[in-house]
């Protein structure tokens, strides 16, 4: 189910999951609000929109929930993010609004220890998968911020494998410098 506070968007998926004959459904609407809770919350390109006590909110909404976990995707504050944002937009928006909108937008994104810092709130282990500080920042653009309820952090390290190297607590970002 996709939940969106845009009901033009809310409507275009609705059209676009119909041609393509998905079996999904599209709601308008607070994901947090609905009357059957997620198992995992997932976003892209959210979460820049967030400014100061309100990032925190965000999380703490759903450490609240009987989510398991969440997944957000978002831009990573690189040196290269708004060229690559630009490069981005400039391909896959047709609007003039929404390529200005995806530079602003990685100039508006939020640095790693931002993130972990604001996604550490009680009953939810957060992690960054490739932080800046082990990332080639050609290849980062998006990163997802991961928060998992602690009993499942260890099965999904496991699950992971070798690729659960690139995750990263709070407390190995702690002290470093932007």
């Amino acid at each position: 189910m996709g939940v969106d506070l845009d009901a033009s968007l809310v409507g275009e998926a609705g059209r676009l999951a119909r041609a393509e004959e998905l079996d999904c459904a599209f709601v308008h609407g607070n994901a947090f609000a609905l009357p059957e809770a997620a198992t995992v919350y997932v976003s892209t390109g959210v979460l820049h929109h967030f400014r100061g006590p309100d990032l925190a909110t965000f999380f703490q909404a759903q450490a609240a929930s009987p989510a398991q976990a969440f997944c957000h995707f978002d831009i990573a504050a690189t040196g290269l993010a708004p060229i690559g944002a630009w490069i981005f937009h400039r391909a896959r928006m047709r609007h003039p609004l929404g390529r200005h909108d995806g530079v602003v937008s990685a100039q508006r994104a939020h640095s790693d220890e931002t993130l972990l810092r604001a996604a550490d709130v009680p009953g939810i282990r957060p992690l960054l998968y490739e932080p800046r500080s082990v990332a080639n920042p050609f290849c980062t653009t998006l990163r997802p911020v991961i928060g998992v309820r602690p009993p499942l952090e260890a099965p999904f390290r496991l699950a992971l494998g070798r690729a659960a190297r690139r995750l990263a607590g709070p407390e190995h970002l702690a002290g470093a410098t932007r």
